[in-house]
Order: structure tokens, then sequence, then C-alpha cells
């Protein structure tokens, strides 16, 4: 039971932390929106998290003296990300950009209270054991 609660609270912890830099690079973007030879930055979101679920299910150990498999932490996933053409100097749209940020800000909310909820279910759980 803990291992699968484990996995759903990692994995929207990486899911906020994704959203909270993405945010960061929306914003930065914008803020720099008259710099010259700025180029417009971005985390692609579904792309890091896929490489996270899909790194988790690689290996797994079935025998004690195994050794474990090292996960890549988020800092090297999003290295992989790195866009290698930075497109053209002053390719920030404020409108896009805002647009990002509000539909950014409501992924980020949804995954609060998608783990708001399974806290509840787990205090749900608890309390009906008690019973």
């Amino acid at each position: 039971m803990w291992g699968s609660l484990q996995k759903v609270f990692n994995l929207g912890q990486i899911a906020l932390k994704l959203r909270s830099l993405k945010h960061n690079l929306i914003a930065s973007n914008i803020a720099n929106v008259d710099t010259p030879g700025y180029r417009r930055q971005d985390i692609p979101f579904e792309k890091v998290m896929q490489s996270y679920l899909t790194q988790e299910k690689m290996l797994t150990t079935t025998h004690p003296k195994h050794r474990p498999f090292r996960t890549r932490d988020l800092r090297e996933l999003l290295s992989t990300y790195q866009p290698k053409d930075l497109g053209t100097p002053n390719n920030v749209s404020v409108e896009e950009e805002m647009t990002a940020m509000v539909e950014n800000q409501l992924l980020y909310e949804a995954t609060v209270q998608a783990l708001v909820k399974e806290l509840e279910r787990l205090k749900e759980i608890i309390s009906e054991g008690g019973k």
C-alpha cells in the first residue's frame, strides 16, 4: 500500500517542481520581451514526465544482490530536453506567454487538488480501519 502511495506522491512532487520551473521560465520570457537578442525558453512538460515515468519501469531488482538502477534526477532529465536551436532573437509573444502561464497555473492547481484528494482518500482508509 505504501509503495503505491509513495509513487503517487513522488509523481506529484516531480509534476509540481516542473510546473514551478515552467512558471519561472514563462515569467522570465515575459520580463525579457524587449531584451535585444533574448530567446524564448520553455520546458516540454509532457516529454520530461514521460521520461521520468519510463525510467522507473526500465529495471527492477529481483534479488537482494542486484545493483539498484540509478534514476536520473530532474536536472538530468531537463538537460536532455534543452533546445539545440534557440530560434530567432526576440521570439517572445506576450499574448502566447500569458496564455501559457494561465494554462500552467491551472495545471499546477489541478495537480495540487489531485494530491489533496489522494490525502483525503488515505485519511478515509485510515479512519474506516479504526472503526
